[in-house]
């Protein structure tokens, strides 16, 4: 039974290496269900710009005394085990898992798939693909007391919308198990060519 790590990541800016993380969730789910959880705040070493504090609500104060991304990335790179990552928008945290990773002397080779990617090809009536706005289309649970733009929260809100997508495949691919492969390649498939894609998986 595959088992998939659900992650994400909210930073000081949007350039790995030259930004830092504040903050990582992640969660592991095996049959869809949420079988374990990490969560964790981290002191950059650098002021957490007023922006990012509107976004998230993480402030300064609230990393002060927080371990460094450094001393987090190998507990996290532990609790990931060997399983495939999941991320909406998933370049973007594929690019600070990396860096952070190699700040902490730690490898870093993982293979990432991308909710959003995934979303854009079977939700095309979604006029936007943000997460929060699929959530919304999709009438998907958000989850109780979290809020949005903390990494847990989305995190959690990635596995309900990866348990839509995957449920919608399941009922267009009758008796086939979506596994890394298949959702790798339908990711990269042109929207205009996944009907006669998955009719011919079917």
């Amino acid at each position: 039974m595959q088992t998939f790590a659900v992650i994400d990541f909210e930073t000081t800016g949007l350039r790995a290496g030259a930004n830092r993380i504040i903050e990582v969730g992640a969660v592991l789910v095996r049959a869809g269900e949420v079988v374990a959880t990490f969560d964790e705040l981290m002191d950059p070493g650098v002021r957490i710009p007023s922006f990012i504090t509107s976004l998230t609500g993480i402030s300064n104060a609230m990393v002060r005394g927080r371990p460094r991304p450094e001393a987090v990335m190998p507990r996290l790179r532990e609790f990931l085990g060997d399983h495939v990552c999941i991320a909406h928008n998933a370049s973007f945290d594929r690019r600070f898992f990396a860096a952070e990773m190699e700040l902490a002397g730690q490898g870093h080779q993982r293979a990432f798939l991308c909710s959003m990617l995934l979303a854009r090809r079977l939700v095309p009536d979604a006029g936007c693909h943000r997460l929060g706005e699929l959530v919304r289309h999709l009438g998907l649970a958000v989850p109780a007391g979290l809020k949005a733009h903390r990494a847990l929260a989305d995190a959690l809100m990635t596995v309900a919308l990866w348990r839509r997508l995957m449920a919608d495949l399941r009922a267009r691919l009758p008796g086939r198990e979506p596994d890394a492969g298949l959702l790798a390649t339908l990711s990269r498939t042109p929207r205009a060519a996944v009907a006669a894609r998955l009719a011919a998986m079917a």
